[in-house]
């Protein structure tokens, strides 16, 4: 047998996805892309006066509703705030590619949307390279690096979100609600576990954020104890839920649609989330959020009211898990690639039932008697450095979690 040398990597990565996908696709993505890079050729004195005229195509991942939320939301906040100039902004969002189409109505009145497919293969032609092009993958795609949109949320603080239901929307979820059995003016709060059925093509990228729902039973009865409800989200590959007193497997539920998805996020006490993004919806809409198995391990919250726990790390050579410090000093807090975890001996290990509970009830405990001072709570428990993926976020990390975990050496601030 030939002793093939092996790809780096990424490269190796893509290549294993090509294959997913069906290689008898590829001569047809060459011709494309061939054919792209003519047209921005031909068309570059157009795109050279559209830039010169302000026009500037927004990369927003359209694919993930969590990119959906936040990317747009962090534009136009930051623009908001003066931190980047004024610009004639529009995005492309052929439908075939849109995770959300209601959530994208949200954004129209806010910026462009590009639609049609040939105007969008034409518009992404132009914007290839530097002109008429704002790239935002520094919002929350940054490699080995703080995430702007820590920062933007920072600089926002308890400002009243962009996004507000309309009152149709509004309507429609208080209608919804008693369909789906509900009492008149009863809290609720969303919970959701990310899942291998989300999106198998990039799962090995990704296998490290999946989490298991069953983990969530006993902080999902400490909200029924104190009479909210519990409206599980997701898709209807994920593992139905046990039928429990006053949950909802919505993921399941034959009323489950896009319109219900963002009004349930908008509409909801808080979110019991992860590191997925369909908390992100309710960010933009001023949700707070709860956010269990957080990773990668320097990941936090976004908005003012947000409370999070990390992931554990064990390392098999050491036979512990990883200290705090032992994290944040060495590039492990940022690992955002399930195999970066596996090739140094690292186990990444799930939040117990009893964390994602005592997540809960301070998150409960916090809206009832209303979150402390920002200036005093910036990332409790964990001392950033620039170079961290949640450096400035306001959010904090739960204080009943680092009081019942003192292997990882973490001390509230």
């Amino acid at each position: 047998m030939l002793n093939l040398p092996q790809l780096p990597h990424g490269v190796a990565y893509e290549w294993r996805r090509l294959r997913r996908q069906g290689l008898i696709k590829l001569p047809r993505k060459i011709a494309f892309h061939v054919f792209s890079i003519a047209l921005w050729l031909f068309l570059l004195p157009i795109t050279f006066i559209l830039h010169l005229a302000g026009y500037r195509r927004v990369t927003i991942f359209t694919d993930r509703i969590g990119h959906l939320a936040l990317e747009p939301d962090c534009l136009l906040k930051e623009q908001a705030l003066g931190l980047i100039p004024k610009r004639k902004w529009f995005m492309l969002a052929p439908p075939e590619r849109v995770a959300n189409q209601h959530l994208l109505n949200y954004w129209r009145p806010l910026l462009r949307v590009h639609e049609n497919k040939t105007t969008c293969f034409i518009l992404a032609s132009m914007s290839r390279w530097k002109l008429m092009r704002y790239d935002i993958s520094h919002y929350i795609l940054a490699i080995n690096k703080a995430q702007a949109a820590y920062r933007i949320y920072a600089c926002w603080g308890a400002r009243a979100p962009l996004l507000a239901l309309t009152q149709s929307n509004n309507d429609f979820g208080i209608q919804s609600l008693h369909e789906l059995g509900l009492p008149n003016n009863t809290w609720f709060v969303c919970v959701h576990v990310r899942e291998a059925g989300f999106s198998p093509v990039d799962e090995e990228l990704h296998a490290h954020r999946n989490g298991a729902i069953e983990a969530l039973i006993p902080a999902i009865e400490e909200i029924v104890k104190r009479g909210g409800w519990v409206i599980r989200l997701g898709d209807p590959s994920m593992k139905p839920l046990s039928a429990l007193p006053q949950c909802i497997d919505y993921a399941h539920h034959p009323m489950k649609s896009e319109r219900l998805d963002v009004v349930l996020c908008a509409k909801a006490r808080f979110i019991l989330g992860n590191t997925s993004g369909i908390a992100l919806v309710g960010s933009a809409f001023g949700t707070p959020c709860a956010l269990a198995n957080m990773i990668p391990f320097s990941a936090l919250g976004l908005g003012p009211e947000d409370i999070s726990i990390p992931k554990l790390l064990w390392s098999e050579t050491l036979s512990r898990y990883l200290t705090c410090q032992e994290i944040l000093n060495s590039s492990i807090a940022n690992f955002a690639n399930a195999k970066r975890y596996e090739e140094i001996g690292i186990k990444v290990v799930d939040n117990s039932s009893e964390d994602i509970r005592l997540l809960v009830l301070d998150m409960i405990e916090n809206l009832n008697i209303g979150f402390r001072s920002t200036e005093t709570k910036n990332s409790v428990g964990l001392k950033l450095a620039a170079s961290h993926y949640g450096y400035e976020s306001i959010a904090i990390l739960s204080p009943r979690f680092i009081g019942s975990h003192p292997e990882l050496q973490m001390s509230l601030e």
